[in-house]
This record gives C-alpha cells, sequence and structure tokens, in this order.
C-alpha cells in the first residue's frame, strides 16, 4: 500500500509539474537552436470553419486581411457550416478579392465543415483558425517563416486568453495561467522532439501533410497537426505566432467543453496511438506519451491517491496524514466554494477549482470516449471579450 502510494504520487507530481520542469531544463541544455533561412515565398489560405458566427466572423477576417504577410500570399476560405444566422453574408460582406466563402447545406459539425474546405485548397500551407480567435499584428508572417526549413512540416501558434479588465473571474485567471505554462511546454517540446500538437486557435501545415477527410469523432487540431510527425517532419511552435480569444467565465459551460474536448482528445490520441513508439518516432513519441498519455489519466491516479492516503494515513500518520490534509483541503475548498460563493474570496480557491474541475471533467470525457459517445455536432460556447 505505501508503495503504491508513492508510486501513484509520484506519478501525479511528474506530470503535473516534473515533466515540465524537466523539458524545459532540457531545452535549456540540449535543445535545438537551428537559425531560420531567409523567408521562401509561399501561398497560404486561412481556412476558417464557422457555425452562426455572425457577430465574430466580419472582425475576424479583418485581423486577417490587415496582416503584414512579407513576401507571402494569403487568402482566406469561409465555410459557414450550415449556420442559421448572417455568417456567410458577413464574411462576404468586406468584398475582398483575398476572401472566398461558403455554406454547406446542413450542419455537419466544424470535421465536415473542415473537409469541405479542403477539398477547394491547393496553397502550398493551410492556416486552420478558429472563427473567434482575432489574429495580433504580424502573426501570420511569423507562422509561416519556419516552413522555410524542409523539415518543418507544421507551424503552432499561441493562444493568449482575452476578457475585460476586471472581469473574467477565477476561471479566467486560471485559464491564463494555464495557457503560459502550456506555452513554456510547447516550446520546450519544440526545440527538443518537436511540439506535440498545435492548438484550433491558430497553426499552419503544409498542404500536402493534410488528410483529404478529417473524421468527425476526433479533436481535429490534434489529429490534423500530429499527421507531420507521423510523416516524420516537425511540428514546430512559434510563441510569437499570436491568436486573441475570449474564454467562458461561466463555469458549467467550460466544464461541457473540456469533457468535449477530452472525450475527442482521448479518441484522437488512441486512433494515433502507433506515435508513441520511441522505437519509430524517437523522443517525440516519449513526449506524446508523457504530455497527452499520462496526463489524461492522472484524471484518474487522483481519486486512487485518496483512497491510499486514507488508508496509509490510518495506518502510520505522519507524512501521510499531512498529504491525505492537503487533498481534503483542495477538494473541499474548491466544492465548497461552488457551492458557497463567498468561499471563493480565499486566497488559491480559484486554482483549486480549475484543477479539480479540470480533472473531473477530464475523467468524464474519457469515461464518455471509452463508452462509445461521439460529440460531432455542438453550439460552442462563447464569452465575448469587451473592448
Amino acid at each position: 500500500m505505501i508503495l503504491l502510494f508513492w508510486i501513484c504520487a509520484g506519478l501525479i507530481a511528474f506530470s503535473l509539474a516534473g515533466y515540465g520542469l524537466l523539458w524545459c531544463f532540457l531545452a535549456a541544455v540540449f535543445g535545438r537552436r537551428a537559425p531560420l533561412p531567409p523567408e521562401q515565398p509561399l501561398h497560404a489560405t486561412v481556412l476558417i470553419a464557422a457555425r452562426n458566427e455572425e457577430a465574430a466572423i466580419r472582425a475576424k477576417l479583418k485581423t486577417v486581411l490587415e496582416q503584414d504577410c512579407g513576401p507571402h500570399e494569403v487568402d482566406v476560405l469561409v465555410v459557414s457550416d450550415g449556420s442559421e444566422d448572417a455568417t456567410l453574408e458577413q464574411a462576404l460582406s468586406l468584398d475582398s478579392p483575398r476572401v472566398r466563402a461558403f455554406q454547406t447545406p446542413e450542419h455537419g459539425g466544424k470535421a465536415q465543415a473542415l473537409t469541405a474546405g479542403l477539398a477547394r485548397i491547393e496553397a502550398d500551407v493551410v492556416i486552420f483558425s478558429d472563427a473567434n480567435s482575432m489574429l495580433a499584428p504580424g502573426s501570420l508572417r511569423r507562422l509561416l517563416a519556419p516552413f522555410a526549413l524542409p523539415d518543418t512540416g507544421g507551424v503552432c501558434g499561441r493562444l493568449q486568453p482575452q476578457h475585460r479588465k476586471g472581469r473574467g473571474g477565477w476561471l479566467a485567471r486560471a485559464e491564463r495561467l494555464f495557457w503560459a505554462y502550456d506555452s513554456a511546454l510547447k516550446a520546450a517540446e519544440s526545440r527538443l522532439g518537436g511540439a506535440v500538437s498545435a492548438q484550433g486557435t491558430l497553426y499552419g501545415m503544409r498542404r500536402a501533410l493534410v488528410p483529404e477527410r478529417v473524421p468527425g469523432d476526433v479533436a481535429d487540431d490534434f489529429f490534423i497537426s500530429v499527421q507531420a510527425p507521423a510523416l516524420h517532419r516537425r511540428l514546430v511552435f512559434e510563441p510569437g505566432a499570436v491568436a486573441q480569444e475570449a474564454v467562458t467565465s461561466h463555469t458549467g459551460d467550460e466544464f461541457m467543453r473540456r469533457v468535449r474536448s477530452t472525450e475527442r482528445g482521448w479518441r484522437g490520441l488512441m486512433r494515433m496511438r502507433r506515435l508513441m513508439n520511441p522505437g519509430k518516432y524517437g523522443l517525440y513519441a516519449l513526449q506524446l506519451l508523457l504530455h497527452k498519455g499520462l496526463r489524461r489519466i492522472v484524471a484518474f491516479l487522483l481519486p486512487v491517491l485518496l483512497v491510499l492516503s486514507l488508508s496509509a494515513a490510518a495506518a502510520q500518520g505522519g507524512v501521510y496524514t499531512a498529504a491525505l490534509l492537503v487533498q481534503l483541503l483542495v477538494y473541499g475548498g474548491a466544492g465548497g466554494a461552488l457551492l458557497w460563493p463567498p468561499l471563493a474570496r480565499l486566497p488559491g480557491s480559484g486554482l483549486g477549482r480549475f484543477f479539480v474541475l479540470g480533472h473531473a471533467a477530464m475523467a468524464f470525457g474519457i469515461l464518455r470516449a471509452m463508452a462509445g459517445v461521439h460529440s460531432v455536432r455542438w453550439a460552442p460556447a462563447r464569452s465575448v471579450a469587451d473592448e
């Protein structure tokens, strides 16, 4: 029992903090520092799958059209996924020769919309970006620069969560902290075995590496971006390619978003599990296993650790009692703050709730995937960042 306690605690600690710290250290000492050659002119198409995004699509397209893309030729293709509002009309209202847009006959889900769009793209690079993610100036040129290296198969941008000053609550603050850590880890992985996968707000892929059909029951950004390492090309993280997106401040919306994301992500990971073979994919395989695989198993290790702590504390006390009290404090504080909002003002309560809800959603999402649930179509939660 004691041995199991330390194995479980060690795996959790390594996944949550040890892996990131170790990889940042290894990247600083051994990381790849290849300078970029001069920019090679590319034709790139920004592919945007949109569903009922009339409030955001025009502003999004302006952030694309106003980019300084240097020697690169960049156009846009918007696929309105059976929208029931004026998404298509708003996309076409800019009257730009660089913008194409069409609507699918029915709401088939994001993957179906992406598949329909890919059939109309013959550019060198496809840039994927969400309709509600606004691009910071210079992002597209920074995203395209690493493609000058022949072994670059894809480039990941950086998500910058946004919310109105003084608003957004504990969830937005925890979300910003999480994405700051995620960016640091992506940068370290990029310098070692290559970035593990992209996040859907902004990433680019060589058109030749993108599959013609995107499965509807997996995380599309994961599935598409890992095609680069699957074909032994490098996936690069470029922190200067920034997509700004408002995060929801509603706990219920965010919980279900994470459930769906984990369900689809887990199914995608299982479908591409061959990439976790170090004999064939080297250091990237180890990164994928530790970053994506172990990280999700932590959601199930946490309740196991709680049970082991109860048993160990009753038998030996000491450090095991302290470990049990810490866990009870985190879980009790998170649950109490959700049931009685005044407790949310306590220092650290926001991070505690983010931690507990995040892992609960992760466990629920994996169980849904194992039970055969397939989330293909849904109405995304939107939290608008006030200017």
